[in-house]
């Protein structure tokens, strides 16, 4: 089975404006550094590694390139690093084990679809659970009367509540080019394993009701 987290090596231009390096306060390589994080955090992800988590350790800055805009004179130089780093990234993959927080229960899924439930985990924001995935639950409709969420239960009585261990079935990802940004959706599964579904409070025998 694939492992979640990495430690991956990485090169990639840094581009930082000359006005800017020349009047900053801070040493230049911290600069760098600062607009490196900038990058990666915007970016949030990458199909081949997945989400960026942190950079573990800065291997080497190569020589500057200066570029200038033609068609704008009167624009700033900017100075182009090429910089080489490792980075802890993020993918989950199908099999994986994964526990995360219920975020919203749904009524009707995207499109009409079926009742389902949204579960986020660390920088993952949807994992999706259909009904279809926990067949031993059911849909129970809000009460407005007793002021009461939708949600799904079994027969017993346990909800999938608060907090949720599921098993990842797939993943697919949102590329929005005009952001330069990539995002991480994965399909959710609580079936076939009794370790899986709702996660016990601290300190507490039972699950989430």
């Amino acid at each position: 089975m694939k492992r979640m987290f990495s430690e991956v090596e990485m090169c990639r231009d840094v581009a930082i404006p000359a006005k800017q390096l020349k009047k900053g306060h801070s040493p230049p390589h911290q600069q760098i550094l600062t607009r490196l994080l900038q990058d990666l955090l915007h970016e949030k992800a990458c199909r081949e590694h997945g989400f960026y988590l942190a950079i573990t350790a800065l291997k080497s800055i190569g020589n500057i390139n200066s570029t200038t805009d033609d068609d704008n004179p009167q624009a700033d130089d900017v100075l182009t690093f090429p910089v080489s780093f490792t980075c802890r990234t993020f993918l989950p993959a199908r099999g994986n084990i994964m526990v995360g927080t219920v975020m919203k229960v749904l009524f009707n899924g995207p499109n009409g679809a079926a009742p389902a439930v949204l579960i986020s985990s660390g920088p993952l924001r949807y994992a999706y659970l259909s009904y279809l995935k926990m067949p031993d639950y059911h849909f129970v409709p809000p009460n407005s009367e007793e002021e009461e969420e939708p949600c799904f239960q079994k027969d017993d009585l346990t909800k999938i509540g608060v907090v949720v261990r599921f098993v990842v079935l797939g993943r697919r990802f949102k590329v929005s080019p005009e952001k330069r940004r990539t995002d991480v959706y994965v399909l959710a599964s609580v079936e076939g394993d009794d370790t899986l579904g709702p996660v016990s409070l601290t300190g507490c025998d039972r699950p989430y009701m």
